[in-house]
């Protein structure tokens, strides 16, 4: 059998895939037997330790019902002879269990008497009781080891049922107990049981007594054994710590809180698979070499046929013989490839005629090309021309055949194709330059983009030049006029070219200079990159709103540099439609104006601080002459004693308003600030009317601004808050509170006044209009400003709340 055949490779290969196919299913199925095995056996091993773990409460129980037997036979007095006690421990009759001895510990936990199981034996080791042990319940004890001795505690009870001690029973784990006798049975026939206690990961029993009071393996080495220790119940594959591969079942003790766990090794849970698996690979092989036997003989008689046409095609060449057609015997892919080969022989007898029909549409192909295309020899002779040069030359191709260029261009071009053609002969390789020509014909001036090639027959010679060119005449002068129409896009205002959306496609130097953003890497940014903060927020954003919509905008604006400066530009941004009426470019214009800006802001603010000025003088004039108009009152009180009242009330106003016009006066900004409104009225009225007003604002907090036509209005409301409350009881009870303090709402403050008196059921009306509490309702803002008085036991609280449109600056709190 050769290795080269197709019926030997294909042989090995059916083979191959046949072992491969067979040996797959056989390990896949053997791995899902396997675990459904592994699944089943570890649920009727769960099944087992769920049946040992309640076993083990049970007997615990018992354990536990025979230690409270033995309880009651102690009373509370024998705790006075501990002597009498051991030796009333001794003679109980504990049976076979707690041959480890007996315990009884006070209630802090200390050992106050230790016996023997049995007079002889030895007294178990003190043990001293976990503090936290208080329960009137039986309590197993699995943290210590005591040497092998494991201790269970019941309490000891009087006859009120309170507890007055501790009873401790101790069992050998070293001997035959309880535990053991529980496990003994063990486990199929190679497995077994053991009692785990997880927090010191301490055996408590097994049924291999080399294992009691060992440790299971350390964290870290058994997953399985990790879970099992954190309180999984259920089954898995692990190693114990001899190596073994087991499958292991835990289920938790209820009253102990040990866990119990069943270990089985695989090769006895899973031997039924492993002899499974053996029988499948044997089967496995004998069918894998019966199946290739079988693939070489039905490849033999199948490729019969083709071994017989090898033959015969074999000769046919040898002999040189004329082709004959193929018998084809059968209707299968071997008769299809006789089929196929015969109508590649008369195929053969039609390629000269393919062949020339090729060339017609070649040449059909290259006569509607918008290309000049021709070939010409070696000594410049045109050979082929199709009908664009022909067109050119006005000659058909039979008068244009073995023509030079001298016929139709001027000397100088003449020269200038002579050199590309023979940079094309002399190198072999393609050429593609622009050949600027004129027609002696006509003296028309065009210029072509040619591709020069050499044309290379079988022994790879030049035989011809093939030539195509294109007319770009018309494009040289478009790329003039863009040239031109560059340099004026090169003006002196700052240009930028954007896409739809928004990103810089082209900038001029101009915009390079005023933003500080080089053509290089200005373009692809988007135009975002010049936003300013000190323009207004979304105002970009309704730009390019009024651009999309009216076409143009046009407005100054503030734009942002590359290093962060800003600079103060105008602007005009265009938009650029298609012929559908979509925006597909926009085209900003600026102008650096800062320092006209500047300039122009300089003179506004030198004209505001010249109007401020001329403001502050007409206010300290206007308190001048109030304060003069106070000082004519007074003088015609000291004549009119009997007018003092209502006198002063007039000069309280007039000096509300006198205060006014001072710290607007006063103030560089010539606004009037509440705080220094309340502390200047405040102190006026106190000296006035010679009553202590105490003002109460806390420092390094500036309440809001009183707009300013509400400036006097506030100032008469509190003149005359401030003065009825001086009035009616500051002077005689000790003088008036004033606080102002920040509101419960935004930029709202609230003025509080306190006062010894008693407000009316119904407030009487006076004479006068124009004073009291008349007064100040008619005074209040519409909006913005509220009043209200109460009565808290002794004093009278009136409170005035002042917020936005009668402040108009925000609010700071207080430090």
């Amino acid at each position: 059998m050769q290795r080269h055949t197709l019926k030997t490779r294909l042989t090995i290969t059916m083979l191959a895939l046949s072992l491969l196919g067979l040996w797959s299913l056989s390990y896949f199925s053997i791995q899902v037997l396997q675990q459904d095995m592994e699944q089943m056996l570890g649920l009727q091993q769960l099944s087992a330790v769920k049946v040992v773990a309640t076993s083990l409460d049970a007997a615990i129980n018992e354990q536990g019902s025979s230690l409270s037997h033995l309880a009651r036979a102690i009373e509370p007095a024998m705790l006075a002879q501990p002597e009498r006690l051991r030796q009333q421990l001794e003679r109980l009759d504990k049976g076979d269990m707690f041959e480890g001895g007996l315990q009884i510990h006070d209630l802090q936990g200390n050992m106050l008497v230790s016996a023997a199981a049995s007079p002889g034996n030895s007294a178990p080791p003190a043990f001293r009781l976990p503090a936290f042990l208080n329960q009137t319940r039986v309590v197993v004890h699995a943290s210590s080891r005591l040497n092998g001795l494991l201790p269970m505690s019941v309490p000891l009870l009087n006859d009120d049922g309170q507890r007055y001690a501790t009873l401790t029973g101790f069992t050998n784990l070293r001997n035959s107990n309880f535990l053991s006798r529980l496990l003994a049975a063990g486990y199929g026939g190679s497995g077994g049981y053991m009692v785990v206690e997880p927090d010191q990961r301490l055996v408590i029993a097994a049924t291999n007594p080399a294992y009691v009071l060992g440790n299971v393996p350390p964290v870290g080495h058994s997953k399985l054994v990790d879970r099992f220790v954190g309180g999984y119940e259920g089954s898995g594959v692990t190693r114990n710590s001899s190596g073994t591969e087991v499958l292991a079942s835990a289920h938790r003790s209820v009253l102990a809180g040990w866990y119990v766990a069943a270990a089985l090794p695989t090769s006895d849970a899973f031997a039924p698979v492993a002899s499974m698996q053996r029988h499948l690979l044997l089967a496995t092989v004998v069918f894998a070499l019966m199946l290739g036997a079988l693939t070489w003989w039905t490849l033999r008689r199948q490729l019969a046929p083709l071994m017989d046409a090898i033959s015969t095609l074999t000769q046919m060449r040898v002999s040189a013989a004329p082709l004959q057609a193929l018998s084809v015997q059968r209707d299968d892919e071997i008769g299809r490839l006789f089929i196929a080969f015969n109508g590649l022989l008369s195929a053969i007898n039609q390629r000269e005629i393919a062949l020339q029909q090729s060339e017609r549409k070649l040449a059909d192909i290259l006569d509607h090309a918008d290309s000049y295309v021709y070939l010409k020899d070696r000594e410049g002779r045109y050979l082929y021309a199709n009908r664009r040069v022909r067109t050119l030359f006005q000659r058909s191709m039979a008068q244009l055949a073995g023509l030079r260029d001298e016929e139709f261009f001027s000397s100088a071009s003449v020269a200038m194709l002579r050199q590309h053609e023979q940079a094309v002969w002399q190198h072999g390789a393609t050429l593609r330059v622009e050949e600027p020509t004129v027609d002696r014909r006509n003296g028309r001036a065009a210029i072509y983009q040619s591709v020069k090639l050499p044309l290379r027959d079988q022994a790879g010679e030049i035989y011809a030049m093939c030539g195509i060119s294109i007319d770009i005449t018309e494009r040289k002068q478009t790329e003039e006029a863009l040239r031109i129409a560059a340099i004026a896009f090169e003006a002196q205002a700052g240009i930028a070219v954007l896409d739809a959306s928004l990103h810089i496609l082209r900038v001029n130097q101009a915009f390079a200079d005023i933003t500080g953003w080089p053509q290089s890497e200005a373009c692809g940014q988007p135009i975002n990159i010049l936003r300013s903060a000190r323009q207004p927020q979304g105002y970009y954003e309704a730009m390019w709103r009024t651009t999309r919509k009216d076409g143009v905008c046009r407005d100054d604006v503030w734009l942002c540099r590359r290093d962060g400066k800003d600079f103060y530009a105008r602007g005009t941004t265009s938009a650029v439609y298609s012929l559908r009426g979509e925006v597909t470019h926009f085209v900003c214009h600026l102008i650096d104006v800062t320092d006209s800006y500047q300039r122009e802001t300089l003179r506004l603010q030198q004209e505001a601080a010249h109007r401020d000025v001329l403001v502050r003088e007409v206010h300290h004039r206007i308190k001048n002459n109030l304060q003069g108009i106070t000082g004519i009152l007074r003088q015609f009180t000291y004549k009119h004693p009997e007018l003092e009242e209502p006198i002063s009330h007039a000069i309280s106003q007039v000096k509300g308003m006198s205060v006014v016009h001072g710290l607007r006066g006063r103030a560089a900004d010539g606004a009037v600030h509440l705080c220094e409104l309340c502390s200047e009225i405040a102190a006026e009225v106190g000296a006035l009317w010679q009553t202590a007003i105490r003002v109460d604002i806390p420092q390094h907090w500036q309440p809001a601004g009183v707009a300013d036509d509400e400036a006097v209005p506030v100032a008469l409301i509190l003149n005359e808050l401030i003065l009825n409350a001086a009035k009616h009881g500051g002077r005689s009870h000790g003088g008036v509170d004033l606080t102002v303090r920040r509101g419960d709402a935004a930029e709202q403050v609230v003025i509080t006044l306190s006062n010894h008196g008693q407000l009316a059921e119904q407030p009487a009306s006076t004479p006068d209009p124009y004073s009291g509490l008349q007064l100040v309702h008619a005074l209040m803002p519409r909006a913005g400003a509220s009043l209200s008085l109460r009565q808290e036991q002794q004093l009278v609280v009136t409170t005035l709340r002042l917020g936005p449109p009668v402040l108009h600056t925000t609010i700071t709190e207080p430090s």
